[in-house]
């Protein structure tokens, strides 16, 4: 009798321990479960993830415009063909692709006797269709140049002698002249309709380094030796930017250097106010821009320089790139070429400059 209370006892925590022991169990192995259906889900969405930047990563490029002897072609990969665009009896040259790409420009010329005044041509990649603008500003006639401002303007550059230049601004809807100047052009800017560029008459001796906008001077530097190299205006016309540098000059390192200059364009726009001046290196050699607030970067292929209180920040460039076509689809490339001119030899290894192919933008 004495010990069946000690045996009593020894079960009852013996069947506390196996409850406590069961709960345990039962926890870790839920805890187990929700951290697999986590890990589960987790890797679920990263592989959705993935599979979306796959897909961006993977959409085909299915149209190459290009230049081949002295013509101007279309290719689209999905019917596998090859067109001539424009007029078959002109020589084309000049090809730029719009940067919503859906449209080409490229100019008429003629090898032996000029076509004055040249025409330049715009194709519509989706509507097929060709709108022909008459380049009537002298200045820029002899086209050396064409570039895409915007989706729905183009600058016209024309030679007229080793140090200046004419430029004409043409809007590709009205075929109307929107702008020009003659010099060495350094922006263009829609907003107000402003081109801002250097005046550098063909004489001796050159004139000052400066800055023009609309026909009126606004900037002379006082140095003989210093020369501007670039420019840019902001969309409203309010902010000018430019870099140059003196000539022999060098920073204590010994490596080249530059000033980049930031100043307010007077309410009159005959002057700039509050320059305001900085050393930065040479080897930047990226493109003034400045955003819809004025802020102003200078942008390379790697990497961006952002000025910030007077300094540049220099931060990854993640803007988009261009796609490059695959090997695949350059092998395809090569082989609709080999149809499309039979008399020439083109296998799968063929380099596309040994014949005569060029120009090319893949989109």
């Amino acid at each position: 009798m004495t010990t069946h209370p000690k045996i009593t006892k020894i079960l009852f925590k013996l069947l506390i321990i196996s409850i406590c022991l069961f709960l345990s169990i039962f926890a870790v192995v839920s805890c187990l479960n929700i951290i697999k259906k986590n890990k589960d889900n987790t890797s679920n969405k990263g592989t959705t993830i993935n599979d979306k930047d796959q897909n961006i990563k993977n959409i085909k490029l299915t149209k190459i415009a290009f230049e081949k002897g002295n013509n101007v072609y279309l290719y689209d990969e999905i019917s596998k063909q090859i067109k001539s665009l424009g007029d078959n009896t002109k020589s084309k040259d000049l090809l730029q692709l719009s940067p919503d790409k859906t449209k080409i420009v490229f100019r008429y010329f003629n090898e032996g006797e000029p076509i004055y005044p040249p025409h330049v041509i715009i194709y519509d990649v989706k509507a097929e269709k060709l709108t022909d603008i008459v380049i009537k500003n002298k200045d820029a006639q002899q086209i050396v140049e064409l570039k895409w401002i915007d989706n729905e303007n183009i600058l016209v550059t024309g030679h007229i002698n080793p140090s200046v230049s004419g430029y004409s601004v043409y809007n590709i809807k009205s075929k109307a002249e929107l702008i020009s100047c003659v010099g060495t052009m350094r922006d263009v800017s829609l907003g107000k309709k402003n081109i801002l560029y250097s005046n550098t008459p063909h004489i001796f001796p050159q004139p000052r380094a400066n800055l023009y906008v609309n026909g009126k001077q606004i900037f002379e530097i006082n140095n003989d030796k210093e020369q501007i190299f670039d420019g840019g205006i902001s969309n409203d016309g309010k902010v000018i930017a430019f870099r140059s540098w003196v000539t022999g000059e060098k920073s204590l390192n010994g490596k080249s250097s530059a000033y980049l200059s930031v100043a307010q364009i007077s309410s009159n726009g005959n002057a700039i106010n509050n320059l305001k001046r900085i050393i930065i290196s040479g080897e930047i050699v990226g493109e003034l821009k400045f955003d819809d607030k004025n802020n102003l970067s200078i942008i390379e292929d790697k990497f961006i320089y952002k000025l910030n209180n007077g300094k540049l920040i220099k931060v990854e460039n993640t803007l988009p790139k261009q796609k490059e076509l695959t090997a695949v689809q350059l092998k395809e490339f090569r082989q609709t070429l080999a149809k499309q001119f039979p008399k020439e030899v083109i296998s799968d290894q063929t380099v596309l400059e040994d014949i005569d192919v060029y120009n090319m933008v893949a989109f």
